[in-house]
Order: C-alpha cells, then sequence, then structure tokens
C-alpha cells in the first residue's frame, strides 16, 4: 500500500494523539527537573527531600512521614501555592500528566465541532467532564 492509498486519519483524532503525546513529555520534563530542584536546594521544599528519603527508606507510612518531615499534610494541590518549590514543581509535572485526557479531549470536541459531528463532540465533552470531576474528587469509581 503506498501512501496515497493509505487512509487518512480524521483530525480529531490527530490532535487527540498529539496533545496526549506533547503535554506528556512536557510532563516528563518537569518530573525530572523538579527533583533536580529539590537536591539542590533542600530548603526550597515542602518536605526536605533528605529527610524525607530517610523517613521512606525505613519504611515509615505517610502519616508518620508527613507529621515528622513536614508537620503536617498541606492538602491535595499544595503544589499552586508553592510552583516554585522543587517538590511543588515535580507535584505539577505529575498533575499535568495524569490530567492530560482532559486538556486532550477538549481540544478534540473542539475539531468534532467544527467537522460538524455531533455524536462524537458530545461523548468527548461527556468524558472530560467526568475526568474533570475524578481530578477534583468528585466522581469515584471503586
Amino acid at each position: 500500500m503506498n501512501d496515497q492509498n493509505a487512509p487518512k486519519m480524521p483530525r480529531a483524532q490527530t490532535t487527540y494523539g498529539s496533545i496526549v503525546y506533547w503535554i506528556t513529555i512536557l510532563s516528563c520534563i518537569l518530573c525530572t527537573v523538579g527533583p533536580v530542584i529539590s537536591v539542590a536546594s533542600p530548603d526550597n521544599n515542602v518536605l526536605n527531600p533528605y529527610k524525607l528519603f530517610n523517613a521512606i527508606f525505613e519504611g515509615k507510612d505517610a502519616q508518620t512521614v508527613w507529621q515528622e518531615v513536614g508537620g503536617e499534610f498541606p492538602g491535595g494541590h499544595f503544589y499552586l501555592k508553592r510552583l516554585t518549590y522543587g517538590d511543588g514543581f515535580t507535584q505539577f509535572g505529575l498533575a499535568l500528566g495524569c490530567s492530560v485526557a482532559l486538556w486532550a479531549l477538549i481540544a478534540s470536541a473542539v475539531a468534532y465541532s467544527s467537522d460538524k459531528n455531533y455524536l462524537y463532540l458530545s461523548l468527548s465533552i461527556w468524558v472530560a467532564i467526568m475526568v474533570a470531576l475524578s481530578m477534583v474528587g468528585i466522581f469515584a469509581a471503586h
């Protein structure tokens, strides 16, 4: 089969794939740079990385680690207020990588809208809403 006979991929699907690809690459870079910042400047973190790693290697549970190293758990989205901290930067990279489907679904919904494919547009919006509700903790499947 030559290139002229190959089927053309729908624009919404290539848009979805490109966004997932590039945001995943970006989040990987952020998650690689964050620990470097953490170790280079241990005082510029929510949790001192040396004390944190020591507590983890001693086998302490999450509650104990937070109490001994961080004082208390600062909340699920603590990184939003501490993006310049090493661990906040890393946590942002993780959250971005975990939310990649939401951003790709929104872009594919726009593409489906311009293609006037309303069934897939509504399905994209529905799944994007479920992902968003799961991200903020309202919707959980157990």
